[in-house]
């Protein structure tokens, strides 16, 4: 019996290195892919809190609106890890600055400033 060996064209197939190439490809692909969803997922959660934020500012300048005059001058409130301030200046036509603050992280804080001008 003769050995034949198999000419190079006619072999079919990966090789090893071909596949260990392949696998780690995959893997940097998926790990990629893995921390955008983490990325997504923290931000989709900070925009949440922020628009809670911004929300709840609307809210506390329309109640100083509905309250009059009076209860506009400057105060400060805090509740549930929300701080809210407010200022209020000038004669005749009055600005009124309300500050919104939440702790979001542990380094991250959402500010939001509301500012009108009120005809007395």
């Amino acid at each position: 019996m003769m050995n034949r060996a198999v000419p190079k064209s006619d072999r079919r197939g990966f090789t090893l290195v071909e596949v260990l190439v392949a696998v780690v490809v995959l893997a940097i692909g998926i790990l990629g892919l893995a921390s955008t969803v983490a990325v997504v997922g923290w931000n989709m959660r900070l925009s949440y809190l922020e628009t809670q934020v911004r929300a709840r500012a609307q809210l506390e300048m329309e109640g100083l609106l509905a309250r009059g005059h009076e209860a506009m001058m400057s105060g400060e409130r805090r509740q549930s890890g929300l701080s809210i301030s407010w200022q209020a200046s000038g004669d005749g036509l009055k600005q009124l600055l309300l500050v919104t603050r939440q702790q979001l992280g542990p380094h991250e804080v959402a500010d939001t400033l509301v500012t009108l001008v009120l005809a007395q």
